[in-house]
Order: structure tokens, then sequence, then C-alpha cells
């Protein structure tokens, strides 16, 4: 499990008693797809430097089938978790509805005409990563740069509703979280997901996998999905 996962890990468990450094995850989960678009509930967590305070928001993404780039989000909920107790995000205590536009997942799935869905636990034995690059047994599905391209795709539309803290009095307020540094220099650590889902399309298959990724100086963690077409028997 990357270095990201493991530290939260140690977190969760009060191991660490030192302040943390203040990083902000993100994870996709897929919620449903058309026969063009894939659905997505991108969750957006700031630690604020702290084990017992975060700020928490959800998008649902549209994804293109075709392209693999994200092409619509909607907001559907902002809120801050703050007072726990027992160390545990499982058992906050005290969570607070944040200001913004929010909107219904629900009926935007149904206006889409998605189909709801959830992840699956789907067997990767078959794919595999090596060297940064993403492989189907010999088969190199994806370069280090294609996955890092792979990731800004669906990732960056998110990039402009989250300027970056650039100042300490930013930092301190901690009213708004500073989204993960898409382009930060040195390489992205992937590791694949064992989840996702196999589509059945009218042009083939696609197999839609999920990648956890961090950059090399640990400014953020965050996961994304890569569509591989299986038409023409691929």
């Amino acid at each position: 499990m990357i270095r990201a996962l493991t530290f939260v890990l140690i977190a969760i468990a009060g191991m660490a008693q030192a302040t943390p450094e203040r990083i902000t995850t993100s994870d996709d989960r897929i919620v449903g797809a058309t026969q063009t678009h894939l659905y997505v509930v991108r969750t957006i967590t700031d630690n604020l430097g702290s084990y017992y305070s975060a700020l928490i928001d959800q998008h649902l993404i549209e994804i293109s089938l075709e392209t693999g780039e994200s092409t619509k989000f909607w907001p559907i909920r902002s809120i801050a978790v703050s007072n726990l107790e027992t160390d545990d995000f499982l058992s906050p205590g005290q969570v607070t509805e944040r200001a913004g536009e929010t909107h219904d997942l629900i009926r935007i799935l149904q206006s889409k005409g998605a189909v709801p869905m959830a992840p699956e636990a789907r067997p990767v034995a078959d794919l595999s990563m090596i060297e940064g690059a993403l492989m189907r047994g010999d088969a190199q599905l994806l370069t280090p740069f294609g996955i890092r391209a792979a990731g800004r795709a669906q990732l960056g539309i998110l990039r402009e509703a989250y300027p970056e803290i650039e100042t300490e009095e930013e930092y301190r307020k901690g009213e708004r979280i500073d989204f993960y540094n898409l382009y930060a220099e040195g390489p992205w650590v992937c590791s694949i997901q064992s989840e996702g889902q196999t589509l059945s399309l009218a042009q083939g298959r696609a197999v839609v996998a999920k990648l956890a990724c961090e950059d090399d100086y640990f400014s953020g963690a965050w996961s994304f999905h890569v569509i591989i077409s299986e038409n023409n028997g691929n």
C-alpha cells in the first residue's frame, strides 16, 4: 500500500503523536455510467495539519469514456469535521455544513440517463505496475508519462475551483482546501486498487481500473480511473 495510506492508518491508530503535515487527499468512487460517460464521486479531504479536524468536499464528476477526460462537475457536499474525540474520522465529534452551492446526486444521474453502479472487486492479476508503467501481461498500456496525463485529464477539472494556498495567513485560517499539486516535480508513485467496473458498450467492452497515486514530495494523494478499451478482442 502506498505511503499516503500508511500515513492515514498510523494517524487513525493514534500511533503518531506529533502534529501531522498538512496534506490534501482525493478519492474517486464510481456511481454510474452511460454509453458515453462515467460518473464518479470525488471526495477531497484537507486534514488541516491536524488529527482532529478536516475540510471535506464532494463533487460528482463526469468523465468521457472516449477520451478519459473530465467534462463537467457538480458540487454535492461541503463539510467541516472537528472535535474528533477518538482520533477516528468514523466517529466525528462535530460536522458542520459549509457554505456553497450544492446539487442532488441522484437527480443529476437521472437527468443524464446514467445507470447507477458501485465499484466491484475486480481481479487485477492481469494488470500490474512495472517501473511506473501500467502493464497488462507483457503489454504496456500506459507509460509513466501517460499515467500522469490520464490523471491530469480527470483531476485537473477542479484545479481552478481550488486555488493554491500561497501565504502563511491563508494556511492558518484553514477555511478552504488546497487542491493537490498536479504539476509537482518528480515521479508519481501509483498502485492498482482492487476495485473497478467492466462496462458493456455498443462498440465493445471497457475495463475501468482505479489507480491510487501520490507525488514524490508527498504533498498529496489522489485516485482516478483509467479506461481500457477491449473492443475488437483487445
